[in-house]
């Protein structure tokens, strides 16, 4: 039987060929992480925190409705949140943080990267009471979430918003110009809609359990599993 072939098929593989062959060309030297819902199982610290202490369920989930509806900007959003734990000890908020469930394999990938010559850094739109704790953990280079203020070991009820939930380019490009590391060197590993500028901005890009068909349509990988470290393989080098 006469075999056919698909023009557009055969012109899709082509490209496909070239794009690898690129990537494997580059010298990776930077992977951007997020963070709530990437690194950890939790897609957001500040409703597990809620849920933990009882006020998601008739208090924060409402702000989280008027925010989603365009009824209350994102800084008054993350301002309402924050209200909502004043007078909560800073020591019981690391309790509740230090039990958020990490995906398996987070300690293989980050080192199977440093390994590889690569700087980690975490770009969150989450609190900086977790990206600290996983900075330290697993050695990465930078981290930047936002702040949640406090005076004499409790919390004010104030926050400082760094990251924008879709603003991350901005500090991307910050990291990049702190190391001298050009947009196709960069890897970005993300799961929301929130990391679509990362995405647009690195050589390369993971999708890991994505939130949304938005994030699959742009990222280069799309990995489902209940261990990160399966990225590995699917890495272009």
């Amino acid at each position: 039987m006469k075999r056919t072939y698909s023009y557009a098929a055969t012109t899709r593989d082509a490209a496909e060929r070239r794009r690898w062959t690129f990537y494997e060309a580059v010298k990776f030297k930077l992977a951007i992480f997020d963070l709530d819902g990437t690194l950890t199982k939790e897609r957001s610290l500040w409703e597990f925190i809620h849920k933990r202490i009882g006020k998601w369920y008739d208090h924060a989930e409402r702000y989280q409705t008027q925010f989603l509806n365009n009824e209350i900007s994102y800084e008054e959003f993350c301002r309402l949140d924050a209200q909502i734990w004043k007078e909560m000890s800073v020591k019981k908020l690391k309790t509740i943080v230090e039990s958020v469930p990490f995906y398996k394999g987070v300690g293989l990938l980050t080192s199977h990267l440093k390994n590889h010559g690569l700087k980690l850094s975490l770009i969150s739109s989450g609190l900086s009471v977790l990206s600290d704790m996983v900075k330290e953990r697993y050695a990465f280079d930078y981290a930047i979430a936002n702040d949640l203020l406090y005076n004499n070991g409790m919390l004010s009820g104030e926050v400082c918003i760094n990251v924008h939930f879709d603003k991350k380019a901005l500090w991307a490009e910050r990291i990049m110009n702190k190391y001298k590391i050009r947009r196709e060197e960069v890897i970005a590993i993300g799961d929301s809609p929130g990391d679509r500028e990362l995405f647009e901005i690195a050589g390369f890009s993971v999708a890991f359990n994505p939130s949304s068909e938005e994030l699959n349509g742009i990222a280069d990988v799309v990995v489902s599993s209940d261990n990160i470290s399966d990225i590995i393989p699917k890495l272009p080098f």
